[in-house]
């Protein structure tokens, strides 16, 4: 591992000083501002500036071999040239939660994109804590002064921004799970003290936004852009003017928006967008004028619309000029982070040319750390490069050593993984910008000028600004216009300890027993030294992937034993981890475990489980729901979906048809529902018919069809049949 050995700090005089040009607020944004603190709380605050670059929503042109390359794909898998896409039925998309009577769909959209990322990139599910964030972030949350240190100022638990929840995942406190926090719907305020602290679950490499400024229809590029963001990321969050006169008559599921219908002209409201459908009618909105909608899920729960989701069309005012999207989600975790600012910001200065950032890092322990990751923020058609001062001398880059290089296509936070790099002591990260083919571009920082940023404590001689990279500025005090004022960038850094050489360790951990009864383990270890205060645990897969979230663990110290159970939705062989913390060296131990997955009828006169088939006897039932399906088998270590002929899962009440689609962690069986030969769930005339049809020449191909239409069972479609299913009609 190479070494940066840190020196002492070098900063020196500064007796020049220039004004940079403070970015003109947009329209909407002295909208939300001139409305009163009452008023806020209904409306999703807009971004600062007003002429956000257009081309951040622009994707860049292809070459001619990775053209024919993106053909081929789109012929293999799913793009954003499909005319329709839903990543929901794809399997990436949480369902639908509830945010209740409070203005907090800002975090349950946001919150959703991440889970959203996370399922992409081959992660569990995670459902994380909405609940968790808006206590993170919020000052108002807590009734103690002391809460409100580093927490952003809102209005108690209403309104808010994406940034917020950008913060939340950046500046590596970590998360809680929905079983951990639950959701309380409710403004009861909390104690510093009895703030829950988070658990370093996964991270976040990047996020991205695109303000377009003006409120319009959705144009093409719009419109692409959002879709190759679905496709890449999984989701999209957005916002939108929330009002539920403006459904179709026709049909609930449809919602078209104008400016003119908006009394603020302002959104009120964040959604995710998980799909569009070019072909949806412009006949089923009020006002619509072209073909084509976004499929949104909505935070109002699952018995709302259409088990929680809607479409938007095209045509809406809103839904396409404020997106951001997550990704990058990891299960990778950090000992430590670095941050220059509590909260990620928006997009502030004017910057003529190129331009740099910087901040000076204090280190939080004394023994040697790996520099693994560092997050910056991000310009449109901007290439950039990350350095590190190991003399924290910033007149001097020849002393800077980089860590990489890149560019960049939107507003927002981007990340670069690192090896090798150990620091011992105070360093420097600075990042360099060089727009491409632009003369001037917008800083990101949080500045003092901003309503949601002013009670936050900002540094002097820390962060620090530069168009030459010789003649360095503190950040704390700006010269803008006629006026100074504060601002920090947006960078993060991530560590992790190292194990210096010659290091001993205090104390240790060692597990002696493991038991594995049914879905519950228990593992016996021995405590040698180790405070229990750092001791953590988590359970990965065979792909080593964590899905910890699967499993509740009750540690019980006195008995030096671990109880380990499984939400009896997963299955397989599992490896627990055992981390802890001893003479500022994190060390771990092992074992390995297995659930094996089963499923079985309880009542076999009604459900019967073959090889490949699940065969359903309706018997005196009309129809048979999927909630009497998972009443009436015995499932252990796994999960069960069940989807209709056409790909789209089932909630509770929906009936199940032949040619379902009932699927387990390891296998996917075929439903067939005896006499429902029409694939409707139930028996009818229709069925009645399709039989007589088959035994008088019309012959029944589809495999479950021809077995629903089996009633008898003897493999084959007879006159028998035809008397057993006119039977059951005549009953």
């Amino acid at each position: 591992m190479k070494k940066v050995i840190i020196f002492l700090l070098l900063f020196f005089s500064i007796n020049r000083v220039y004004a940079l040009q403070e970015c003109t607020p947009s329209d909407e944004y002295i909208k939300y501002m001139n409305l009163s603190d009452e008023e806020k709380v209904n409306y999703v605050e807009p971004p600062y500036c007003k002429n956000i670059m257009y081309e951040a929503v622009k994707e860049e042109k292809e070459g001619f071999f990775s053209s024919i390359w993106t053909g081929l794909k789109n012929l293999i898998f799913s793009s954003s040239s499909d005319s329709a896409y839903n990543a929901y039925t794809s399997g990436l998309v949480t369902p639908p939660k509830n945010q209740g009577d409070l203005g907090t769909c800002w975090s349950f959209s946001t919150i959703s994109t991440v889970e959203t990322n996370a399922k992409k990139n081959g992660l569990s599910e995670y459902d994380f804590s909405e609940q968790h964030m808006l206590q993170s972030v919020l000052a108002a949350a807590y009734s103690d002064n002391a809460g409100k240190s580093g927490k952003y100022i809102t209005q108690g638990f209403s309104g808010g921004k994406v940034t917020y929840a950008a913060s939340y995942f950046f500046n590596g406190i970590g998360q809680l799970l929905e079983s951990e926090l639950p959701y309380a719907n409710n403004e009861i305020k909390i104690n510093s003290s009895n703030y829950k602290p988070g658990r370093k679950i996964i991270s976040v490499g990047g996020f991205g936004f695109a303000n377009i400024g003006d409120y319009s229809v959705c144009g093409s590029d719009e419109i692409s852009y959002i879709k190759n963001r679905i496709i890449n990321y999984g989701s999209v969050q957005s916002s939108m003017y929330m009002d539920e006169r403006l459904f179709s008559d026709s049909h609930k599921d449809y919602y078209l928006s104008r400016l003119s219908d908006s009394d603020k002209g302002l959104p009120n409201h964040g959604i995710a967008i998980v799909g569009w459908d070019d072909n949806i009618s412009k006949s089923n909105f009020n006002g619509a004028t072209r073909n084509g909608a976004f499929i949104i899920k909505n935070s109002w729960g699952t018995s709302w619309s259409d088990d929680g989701f809607f479409y938007i069309s095209y045509d809406d005012h809103f839904i396409c000029k404020n997106t951001t999207s997550f990704y990058g989600v990891s299960d990778k975790t950090y000992d430590y982070t670095y941050t220059s600012a509590d909260m990620v910001g928006d997009p502030a200065f004017m910057f003529p040319g190129t331009f740099y950032t910087s901040s000076k890092f204090t280190k939080k322990i004394s023994s040697n750390e790996s520099l693994e990751r560092v997050s910056f923020a991000t310009a449109p058609n901007s290439n950039y490069s990350i350095y590190l001062s190991a003399t924290n001398n910033l007149n001097n880059d020849n002393s800077w050593y980089l860590l990489g290089s890149g560019r960049s296509t939107e507003y927002g936070i981007s990340s670069i993984d690192i090896n090798d790099i150990e620091i011992d002591d105070d360093f420097t990260i600075i990042v360099k910008y060089v727009p491409d083919s632009k003369s001037s571009i917008f800083a990101m920082c949080n500045n003092a000028h901003s309503h949601d940023t002013d009670e936050m404590e900002y540094s002097q001689n820390t962060n620090f600004y530069s168009q030459n990279g010789s003649d360095w500025y503190d950040m704390y005090s700006i010269p803008v216009e006629s006026k100074i004022i504060k601002c920090e960038p947006n960078i993060f850094v991530y560590t992790n300890k190292v194990n210096t050489s010659g290091a001993s360790t205090s104390g240790n951990i060692t597990i002696n027993s493991v038991g594995n009864t049914n879905d519950v383990i228990t593992i016996g270890f021995t405590n040698n030294n180790v405070s229990t205060d750092t001791i953590s645990y988590k359970v990965l897969n065979e792909n080593s992937a964590n899905v910890t979230s699967h499993f509740t663990i009750r540690p019980n110290y006195s008995t030096n034993k671990v109880v380990v159970t499984s939400d009896g939705t997963v299955s397989g062989r599992f490896k627990f981890v055992i981390t802890y913390v001893s003479d500022e060296i994190t060390a771990s131990t092992n074992t390995t475990f297995q659930l094996t997955e089963s499923v079985s009828s309880n009542d076999s006169s009604f459900v019967s489980v073959g090889t490949d088939n699940i065969t359903i006897n309706l018997n005196s039932y009309n129809t048979f729901t999927y909630q009497m399906l998972l009443n009436t088998l015995k499932v252990r270590n796994t999960s069960i979906i069940v989807t209709n002929p056409n790909g789209k899962n089932l909630s509770s009440s929906d009936s199940i048809t032949t040619n379902s689609k009932i699927k387990f962690n390891s296998k996917t069986y075929n439903a067939v529902v005896t006499g429902d030969v029409n694939c409707d769930g139930t028996i009818s005339a229709l069925d009645y018919i399709d039989i007589r049809k088959h035994i008088m020449g019309t012959t029944i191909n589809d495999g479950g069809r021809r077995q629903a239409a089996d009633l008898d069972g003897n493999a084959k479609i007879s006159a028998l049949d035809y008397i057993a299913i006119r039977k059951i009609l005549m009953r």
